[in-house]
């Protein structure tokens, strides 16, 4: 199913924080528009640093029409609201559109290190298990 901005919001992974969004092909990245910088950062590491998961992500995209939701939130209790979690800083669920990445707003250079390393482990694992349940059908 294509994602869209109208099904995001009806979720439960949606805050009214998130008052700006970055979309391009198979990544949506939801934020106040406070955290801007760090959301074009990890934009930016992800697609020049990561050219690999980029492209696997891109191509799993066209396939499935699935998509990696990342939203940054402010604080932690922000994000154990949403996925039910005490006081995460990082969590990662499946849904119907795709993965759903929360994380929490960095506060330094060794938390952003954590988050991307997050974020392409969790996509990871949501790409190889398609990957392979796919291999399965054919």
């Amino acid at each position: 199913m294509a994602a869209t901005y109208s099904s995001f919001m009806t979720t439960r992974f949606y805050s009214p924080v998130f008052n700006t969004a970055l979309f391009d092909g198979p990544l949506r990245i939801y934020f106040s528009q406070t955290y801007e910088s760090a959301a074009l950062k990890i934009y930016h590491i992800l697609q020049t640093e990561h050219v690999e998961f980029w492209n696997s992500l891109k191509t799993y995209n066209m396939r499935s029409k699935q998509h990696l939701f990342l939203m940054i939130y402010p604080e932690a209790k922000d994000l154990s609201l949403v996925f039910d979690k005490a006081e995460p800083l990082m969590q990662a669920q499946e849904w119907d559109e795709g993965l759903a990445v929360g994380i929490v707003q960095t506060q330094s250079d060794e938390d952003l290190k954590k988050q991307i390393e997050f974020i392409l482990s969790s996509s990871a694992a949501w790409l190889n298990l398609e990957t392979a349940v796919h291999a399965v059908e054919v």
